[in-house]
């Protein structure tokens, strides 16, 4: 997470050499759905996601997205099944759970804008489609169990970014991510409903 921040940190620096592009970064917040609910029911508030956008015509951009999500549930006294390393029988161990899913998509995404540049609003609908790595992570006492895979990965999006002047504006978003499940659905399918506050560098033409 801090390499990322560091590389948005040098990109945004530059920002003035910008021509019809965005750099975003937004702090996200995203509850889980389905499978994902089951395991970890708790919205995830430590997330966030950086985005870059190149335009193509006024109404239409193209660019990529990597985000990172962390979903947390701690059980008191619940069984779980472990199977160890160079050993094929199940063992059943009971005893207060910590549950973890860390979800990783990186995206391509198209854009469509509902407003020209010169708007006090930029409403926007987008398609990101791609992969996402996925960690799912089980711990009771002193033991744990983690599987971590490639999902292939897509998310519509809404939103809309607000320019405060020529190179800074805020964006506001909501994005539905879906990941396939993997690994005989022991990683399992990820559905997930994020909301994006953030803000974003950018140059016009």
């Amino acid at each position: 997470m801090k390499k990322l921040l560091i590389i948005a940190i040098c990109l945004f620096g530059l920002s003035p050499l910008l021509k019809a592009q965005l750099l975003n970064l937004n702090y996200q917040i995203s509850l889980p759905m389905d499978q994902v609910k089951e395991y970890t029911d708790k919205a995830s508030f430590r997330g966030f996601d950086l985005e870059y956008h190149q335009f193509l015509s006024e109404r239409f951009s193209v660019g990529a997205a990597i985000g990172w999500d962390v979903f947390y549930k701690d059980k008191a006294h619940t069984s779980g099944n472990f199977k160890f390393n160079k050993n094929d029988n199940v063992y059943t161990i009971t005893g207060n759970q910590y549950r973890y899913i860390n979800t990783v998509p990186m995206l391509a995404i198209g854009r469509y804008y509902l407003t020209e540049s010169n708007t006090t609003l930029r409403p926007f609908v987008g398609l990101g489609i791609g992969t996402s790595w996925t960690e799912k992570r089980l711990e009771v006492g002193q033991f744990s169990s983690t599987i971590s895979r490639w999902q292939f990965a897509f998310a519509p999006e809404i939103g809309m970014y607000i320019p405060f002047n020529d190179q800074f504006a805020f964006n506001l978003g909501a994005r539905y991510n879906y990941g396939t499940k993997a690994a005989h659905g022991r990683v399992p399918e990820i559905q997930t409903f994020s909301f994006n506050l953030g803000i974003i560098l950018m140059g016009m033409n």
